[in-house]
């Protein structure tokens, strides 16, 4: 077969390769997904009684996809304590501690949770209370349970570490939501045209400093397809901040400094009194 004749047919049947290649990859490639924030960064002053934050971005979207929108909070220890009424006083008769549970885990969603996705799906995308694997420590003399969550600096590492149980969790996922830190907030993502979406983070006056996350996540049929995650950074400022960094960095001298005040104001008042 003369050159003439191969080559038309071999530019056609590198041409057809090329667009099966590029067909096999977009169709294996996730949807496009970005996300922002209107601040990225929250300064705690002695004025600050809470703020909200604008999410928003854009995703390559068809008629029926959600968007599930998480902000986590840096980790702490966070004890969870059951009362009971004895001799007629209500004492705490169970503590548990949690091992580095968010301190702040809000949930955004175009849907309800259950109408998105199944339990599995969710799991697998790392989405709700339940998928984040957390493990808690009992004290000496209780059981399991709690009523009352509140943080906590550290626990007993001598202590060993269980899975807690679902009731457990629901109640730390109670208490939680009632002091404003956790939530699940459905139907509160805004999309139009299956392109962006926005919603808004009202962030508490107890809200914890440190580093968040934001993932936000894309799912169509049930099946997250795309993710994307930024960050955010709360941090006390002004003079409420130079104690606090003080107060952490040099904590000896913080607490001697203390001690002083206090007897030198002791001292004072006396003399003022004695006047």
């Amino acid at each position: 077969m003369s050159l003439p004749v191969i080559m038309p047919r071999l530019a056609s049947g590198l041409a057809m390769l090329a667009a099966l290649m590029l067909s096999s990859a977009a169709q294996a490639a996730p949807t496009r997904l970005v996300a922002d924030l209107s601040d990225n960064r929250v300064d705690i002053t002695s004025t600050y009684h809470g703020t909200e934050i604008l999410l928003f971005g854009a995703y390559e979207g068809e008629e029926g996809d959600d968007i599930v929108l998480v902000v986590s909070g840096p980790g702490a220890d966070i004890k969870q304590r059951r009362k009971a009424k004895k001799a007629g006083i209500w004492v705490n008769v169970e503590t548990v501690t949690w091992q580095q549970a968010p301190s702040f885990y809000h949930i955004f969603s175009t849907r309800e949770l259950n109408e998105i996705a199944d339990g599995q799906a969710l799991q697998d995308a790392e989405i709700g209370a339940s998928a984040l694997q957390l493990t808690l420590t009992a004290d000496a003399n209780t059981g399991a349970g709690g009523h009352h969550a509140g943080q906590s600096t550290g626990s007993d590492d001598t202590q060993k570490a269980s899975a807690g149980t679902s009731e457990q969790l629901a109640n730390l996922d109670r208490n939680m939501a009632n002091i404003g830190l956790w939530a699940h907030l459905p139907s509160s993502i805004k999309t139009q045209q299956n392109m962006l979406f926005r919603t808004t983070l009202a962030l508490p006056s107890n809200a914890p400093t440190g580093d968040y996350a934001i993932r936000v996540v894309h799912f169509r049929d049930g099946v997250a397809i795309s993710q994307r995650t930024t960050d955010m950074n709360i941090k006390k400022a002004g003079l409420s901040g130079l104690i606090y960094r003080f107060a952490h960095d040099y904590s000896v001298f913080y607490g001697l400094f203390a001690i002083a005040f206090a007897v030198a104001s002791g001292w004072l008042a006396a003399v003022a009194f004695r006047r």
